[in-house]
């Protein structure tokens, strides 16, 4: 594992590189540093391709200019580093706010993308109504620590999920009050450019190849956005349902996704 920076000129991007062999770039959940891909890198390594697990601006190293944003902003950040990287078109993979990301790039810069992984690929369908009960239990104060990893398990895990998944996947962000202040800055900042670009800049995520895959127990992603997606672009797009799993997928069943995505490659080769 190497630590790599790209200099962008206003923008610094870090990045966590494993492996070699055809190159994936990884765009994290929102919230979420390239770190949250450290369990799950090694599982496409050992299949026999590089990863290159980008860390967006304004988190842990990489920054940047966070105000008036849009997913263009950071889908062309990301376009640089892959230019920097000098190694052709590259798969894109976008987990959850990160899926956002990397319809973007492929829709803004179609020739830097040989395919597109999408990951709890939400846009259309809004999150399961009984979610906001939960979102109330995480925006209290005073809410027990056992209150909210009830309300993150409810929200983003399959109901047979281990608890203590539900724990270490929200580890991170920070170990000091600056680094924490840090890091919700950039998620408002990132949140603040998902709202600002329309659904439709992004949505149908160019024209690459596209593997979409989604837990049939995501209240947040709902499964329903998929569907959709693959009804509007039948001829390109394969959709993988994956019962006993949430919107968190990639830290429920890693070996399965990875599985997967090796052979939607091998089935395009």
């Amino acid at each position: 594992m190497t630590v790599e920076k790209f200099d962008l000129g206003e923008v610094n991007i870090e990045a966590i590189v494993n492996g070699s062999g055809e190159t994936f770039v990884l765009l994290a959940r929102g919230g979420g540093e390239a770190a949250t891909f450290n369990d799950f890198t090694p599982l496409l390594n050992e299949k026999g391709y590089k990863t290159v697990a980008i860390n967006r601006r304004g988190y842990a190293g990489s920054s940047g200019p966070l105000e008036n944003l849009t997913l263009h902003d950071l889908a062309n950040d990301v376009a640089d580093v892959i230019q920097l990287l000098g190694e052709g078109p590259v798969h894109v993979l976008g987990w959850a706010f990160g899926n956002r990301v990397a319809r973007c790039v492929a829709e803004d810069h179609p020739q830097l993308v040989k395919s597109v992984i999408l990951l709890a690929a939400g846009g259309k369908i809004p999150p399961n109504p009984e979610s906001s009960k939960f979102y109330a239990i995480l925006g209290k104060p005073n809410s027990s620590r056992e209150d909210r990893l009830e309300a993150l398990k409810s929200l983003y895990f399959s109901p047979v999920t281990d608890i203590n998944t539900v724990s270490k996947a929200f580890r991170g962000g920070g170990t000091t009050p600056e680094e924490r202040k840090k890091h919700r800055r950039a998620t408002e900042a990132h949140g603040k450019a998902n709202r600002a670009t329309p659904i439709m800049e992004w949505w149908n995520g160019g024209k690459a190849p596209m593997l979409v895959i989604q837990g049939l127990d995501d209240q947040s992603a709902v499964p329903e956005n998929g569907r959709i997606l693959k009804e509007q672009n039948v001829e390109r797009v394969k959709l993988v349902n994956i019962e006993k799993a949430g919107h968190f997928l990639i830290d429920e069943i890693p070996e399965i996704i990875a599985k997967e995505i090796d052979l939607f490659l091998r089935d395009l080769q």
